[in-house]
């Protein structure tokens, strides 16, 4: 699942890398009034996608939170986060924050990658999270991908609350995490490991 403020075709390299799976990328915003999109809403768009079968399912950043927040309501095979945005279990979250809808832009996360798209994101959603998104447990296998920018307070303490794996990329920045091929082979190897199906 893509992160905010992008959309499925951040993973558009990764179909090569199972080239006899089934990978289905979804529009998380697909369908949605963006202003008020909030992260169930994101989930179940994972969960539609996601149909009847054994799945792994894969999110980055803002996505690997609604990733963790499907696993439970797929048959999760396998759960794999890259820098994920964290579950209140880790942070504590805001209990006091407003849940405003809206939109705002990716300057708010400063400097992307060459060439990546960007578009709106839903200001609900971003405030959803802010205030706490809880995600009590998770059942399947899991692995948490981190790089330099978020290892401290997303890749660690993810991996740590839920007993997941972690793969560091400790010369990567967060944006270039999903871009670069190291990262979607050395997952790929994972998965294999985790669902050879």
């Amino acid at each position: 699942m893509h992160g905010a403020t992008t959309g499925p075709w951040v993973f558009d390299d990764w179909v090569a890398a199972w080239p006899r799976g089934d990978v289905r990328v979804p529009d998380l915003q697909e369908g949605l009034v963006v202003a008020h999109a909030g992260m169930s809403d994101y989930a179940d768009r994972v969960v539609a996608a996601a149909g009847d079968g054994p799945v792994v399912l894969c999110g980055w950043s803002m996505g690997g939170l609604v990733a963790m927040m499907a696993a439970s309501r797929c048959a999760a095979a396998g759960l794999v986060v890259i820098e994920p945005s964290v579950p209140v279990e880790i942070d504590g979250g805001d209990p006091q924050r407003t849940l405003e809808p809206g939109t705002y832009d990716s300057s708010v996360y400063g400097a992307s990658v060459p060439g990546m798209r960007h578009r709106p994101e839903s200001l609900l959603a971003r405030s959803e999270r802010k205030r706490g998104i809880s995600v009590p447990a998770v059942a399947c296998p899991m692995l948490v991908v981190a790089g330099r920018d978020y290892t401290v307070e997303r890749g660690r303490p993810v991996a740590e609350r839920y007993g997941a794996e972690l793969m560091l990329f400790p010369e990567l920045s967060h944006f270039q995490l999903v871009v670069d091929s190291r990262v979607r082979k050395a997952i790929a190897r994972w998965i294999s490991a985790v669902s050879p199906h």
